[in-house]
């Protein structure tokens, strides 16, 4: 491969790259957001355990509902952090192939500038002019 060609998929590798590390970027930022969620319930169940004012019904019917509550954000923030991981994959995995075809690219050019010498040394021509 040239090096021209090897710019062209580095550029397009660069795009992939940052599409994912978005994409990552926006699963931590659910993955926290899920997490302030928890947070915040588990703080108004607290907050409830010690003002039980309310009648035992009414406080074991919130109770019941904060439970059910509980246990559904935490699914998803089992889902979210599972896709998180994914995307974390994905996104280290674009980087490394911008990183590989970099080094091959690095690599064209030095055998670029190698062949061009030997063709000036041929042609008897200053290398390099």
């Amino acid at each position: 491969m040239t090096p021209s060609e090897i710019r062209k998929l580095v550029e397009l590798a660069e795009y992939g790259k940052t599409k994912d590390l978005a994409i990552y970027a926006n699963h931590v930022q659910k993955t926290e957001a899920i997490s302030r969620k928890i947070h915040d319930l588990n703080a108004d169940v607290r907050r409830n355990a010690l003002s039980s004012g309310h009648d035992l019904a009414v406080s074991a019917r919130w109770h019941a509902w904060a439970e059910s509550e509980q246990q559904k954000l935490e699914g998803k923030a089992h889902e979210a952090a599972h896709d998180k991981e994914l995307a974390r994959k994905l996104a280290v995995k674009s980087s490394a192939r911008v990183q590989a075809l970099e080094m091959l690219l690095k690599k064209a050019l030095a055998e670029q500038l190698i062949l061009n010498r030997r063709r000036a040394e041929q042609n008897n021509v200053p290398p390099d002019a």
